[in-house]
């Protein structure tokens, strides 16, 4: 039986409490606004495309060059995202009632992004089902502490004990485990660069941030993942219609997705013969590559903050996994052109049927009962992408922690055994980011043997 968060004012929350609370319209997308969203995402792009190239036919070579390397491919990418996200909304059933037709336009419009829809629908559905389990999550799992200190080559010390916020840790280096020592600004900066330039690639290749059993855990129930051992590294991808990710009667869907991909390149290449392929490098790869570069920074901010905790598979439940994400604010622009998939997320993770138009008005609905479940940050949204690098390194248990963001609830009107049971598996099971150097990138998706908490 799922576990249940109690608010301040004793009201025991659990999904149905809340799906109560929000208005049954917010549960009901309409295709033509929907569609009325792709149609203005798709004008804003044209419009910046035919400004781009009047701006390069009349001006001289610097202001040319700045637009078409600089300027146009960032302004572009923004328009990009916004129909990026709304293809994902497709996939989540957000976009019309109609399947048939959100699959089509979630399937055009990803596969001219780059995407592949019916392979990404898949692992994506099941990260919001698995949301910040540290076992079986597709998206961002941190290291353990002992997963953490052998990625600098298991450097240790027996004889030293590291005492570390009351608690002792035989057998760790200093270098290895204490955030006393930081990583020089340029390697901060470098990392971010790496990761937000070939991140999505790679994780579409190799699964590479999903948690170590995410494709083969015992508990897993059959429609959502598939039964499949991973046979190696290169069995991880988004792209094989046989990898280890999919169920055997998903093997067409996957085919279909890379069909499209394969058009797309077609597509562009001929293109390229057609009008020059240093056209098509400023025109579609590079705001292309600002698509990438979004994707991977808002999916890796919305779980990654010093505030929220992840869970052990003991410990977690659907709805402390939903709740384990924070609504930021980047700006106006991206607010809006990105269809609040950022600064209105956390609703889109307990309830991702609801379109983002009706997104605002369930949240304001949600708040009161939610309380101090409700995460929102309103710094800098590049200043939190450095915050993150920076002190979200690796996972362990911290009880007083758990205790003050009350993470296990009052029990109100549960046993007292029950409660203290509960209570001591979320001391191990509740999980908090800690801060300290940065291990060499990781490049294939972690064993289930690595997994230490």
């Amino acid at each position: 039986m799922a576990k249940e968060l109690t608010t301040p004012s004793d009201i025991k929350l659990d999904i149905k409490t809340l799906r109560d609370r929000i208005p049954v319209h917010c549960f009901q997308p309409s295709t033509l606004r929907s569609l009325s969203f792709v149609v203005r995402d798709a004008a804003i792009f044209a419009g910046l495309l035919y400004g781009a190239f009047y701006i390069d036919k009349n001006s001289n070579y610097y202001v040319s060059a700045f637009t078409r390397y600089v300027a146009y491919p960032y302004a572009a990418g923004i328009s990009m995202t916004g129909l990026w996200v709304l293809a994902h909304e497709a996939g989540h059933g957000a976009f019309s009632t109609n399947k048939m037709v959100a699959d089509i336009v979630g399937f055009i419009i990803h596969s001219a992004l780059m995407s592949p829809y019916f392979a990404w629908r898949s692992s994506h559905a099941r990260h919001h089902q698995f949301a910040n389990n540290v076992s079986i999550d597709l998206n961002y799992v941190p290291p353990s502490r002992e997963e953490y200190r052998t990625m600098f080559g298991g450097r240790s010390h027996p004889e030293k004990v590291i005492k570390e916020k009351g608690h002792e840790h035989e057998g760790e280096h200093e270098h290895d485990m204490h955030d006393n020592f930081e990583d020089a600004p340029f390697v901060v900066f470098w990392r971010i660069i790496l990761q937000q330039v070939i991140g999505w690639h790679w994780y579409l290749l190799s699964h590479i941030t999903a948690g170590p059993n995410s494709g083969e855990h015992p508990y897993l129930s059959k429609p959502l993942i598939s039964p499949k051992k991973s046979r190696g590294w290169w069995d991880n991808s988004h792209f094989m219609p046989n990898s280890s990710l999919f169920r055997t009667d998903e093997f067409w869907d996957i085919v279909l997705s890379d069909v499209g991909l394969l058009a797309m390149m077609g597509l562009v290449y001929n293109l390229g013969k057609v009008y020059g392929f240093t056209t098509m490098l400023w025109t579609y790869i590079l705001p292309l590559m600002w698509v990438n570069h979004w994707i991977v920074m808002i999916t890796y901010l919305h779980h990654t903050h010093t505030s929220l905790p992840k869970y052990t598979p003991e410990s977690w439940t659907y709805l402390r996994g939903a709740l384990a994400t924070v609504d930021r604010d980047p700006g106006f622009i991206m607010r809006h052109m990105t269809h609040h998939i950022i600064d209105l997320h956390v609703v889109h993770h307990l309830f991702p049927r609801v379109p983002h138009y009706h997104a605002q008005e369930a949240t304001d609905a949600m708040k009161p009962l939610l309380g101090e479940y409700y995460h929102s940050d309103k710094t800098s949204y590049w200043g939190a992408l450095w915050n993150a690098f920076t002190q979200c390194q690796w996972v362990e248990p911290d009880a007083e922690k758990t205790l003050k963001a009350n993470v296990y609830g009052n029990g109100k009107g549960d046993d007292a055994a029950e409660v203290a049971r509960r209570k001591a598996i979320d001391e191990q099971g509740v999980l908090w980011y800690r801060s300290g150097r940065m291990p060499l990138p990781v490049v294939r998706m972690r064993r289930s043997d690595h997994l230490s908490v």
